[in-house]
């Protein structure tokens, strides 16, 4: 299966984040930070959240305003917590948020 096919999925169900330990939270928020930054599929992941459904689209959103930009303090020092998220910086989190909110939210796609 192509990352881009996994990559869809994984974006979309983060809603259920907090209902998750503080590792896994961590790492949930750094593949999401991978995925809208990857330079081959971060433009396929938003385009296709884009044209999601309605109901998905404002789950994202929400999940988006929370961890990216309400809590995203908090959420820094989860992905820091992770070996592989210790270089990210706020900026990178607040970059997918507007990334993410500019797809959520843009209906002219």
């Amino acid at each position: 299966m192509s990352a881009l096919a996994l990559a869809i999925p994984a974006v979309a169900a983060r809603q259920s984040i907090m209902n998750r330990g503080a590792s896994r939270e961590g790492t949930d928020l750094l593949d999401d930070v991978r995925l809208c930054l990857d330079p081959l599929v971060g433009s396929a992941v938003r385009a296709q959240l884009a044209g999601a459904g309605a109901q998905l689209r404002a789950d994202a959103a929400r999940h988006t305003e929370r961890w990216f930009h309400g809590h995203a303090a908090r959420s820094l020092r989860l992905v820091r917590a992770i070996p592989e998220g210790r270089e990210s910086q706020l900026d990178d989190l607040q970059l997918v948020g507007e990334l993410l909110m500019g797809s959520l939210t843009d209906r002219s796609r």
